[in-house]
């Protein structure tokens, strides 16, 4: 059993680049094939595939493109991130891109753009029903309150900084031009950006983790 677990471990060290390909790339194409699926006539597998990704996504059908006559199984901002990481992991693998690991602090400029976009947009549909001055009450206290610990902690950064400026400057958006609904444009670019973040903070950071856990069994 030792063993089995122990070559398992060895094998994942060896292959997780493809291993996490794999997952991802088959995660991208599941929700753009379940609409073709459904168009022929595969209702049940359709259903299985919708159902399982509406654990991930809210599926609107207004933030979502249309295959074969009928809705894909995750928003726009969702495809972009799944399509980008199973893109940026194969430019990965196949070597024509290998930075050095990315740290966190600078992932969270990844974010921003996504953070402002999607910040804006559920500020907006937030105001149908509650007013703006309590949600930036709201959003003050939640920012000083994280700043406050995070600075205690020696933890704050100027990225961070920039990072948590996102909610203010999404309510000041939406205070000063109204509310406003995010375009197909905006949510593939932001969630393209954020995912390309992503594979550069998790694939040199897990390349790194694998060379020290095989230069430690060698050792060992």
């Amino acid at each position: 059993m030792t063993s089995t677990r122990d070559g398992n471990s060895q094998w994942l060290a060896d292959h997780w680049v493809l291993a996490f390909n794999t997952f991802f790339v088959i995660f991208a194409v599941l929700p753009m094939l379940a609409p073709v699926l459904l168009a022929n006539g595969y209702a049940s597998l359709a259903s299985l595939i919708y159902g399982m990704y509406g654990f991930t996504c809210h599926q609107m059908p207004s933030h979502s493109d249309v295959i074969a006559g009928h809705q894909v199984a995750v928003c726009q901002r969702c495809n972009a991130i799944h399509i980008m990481l199973a893109v940026g992991g194969i430019v990965y693998a196949i070597r024509l891109f290998r930075p050095p690991p990315l740290s966190f602090k600078w992932f969270l400029l990844f974010m921003i753009p996504i953070g402002i976009d999607g910040g804006t947009a559920f500020v907006s549909e937030l105001s149908r029903f509650i007013p703006i001055y309590p949600l930036w009450i709201i959003g003050l206290i939640i920012i000083v309150g994280a700043s406050i610990l995070l600075h205690r902690q020696k933890l704050m950064t100027w990225q961070m900084y920039l990072f948590f400026a996102a909610g203010p400057i999404s309510l000041l958006l939406v205070q000063t031009f109204g509310p406003r609904e995010s375009s197909w444009w905006f949510r593939t670019v932001t969630g393209a950006i954020y995912a390309l973040g992503a594979v550069w903070l998790i694939y040199p950071m897990l390349a790194d983790s694998t060379h020290q856990e095989r230069q430690d069994s060698h050792i060992s």
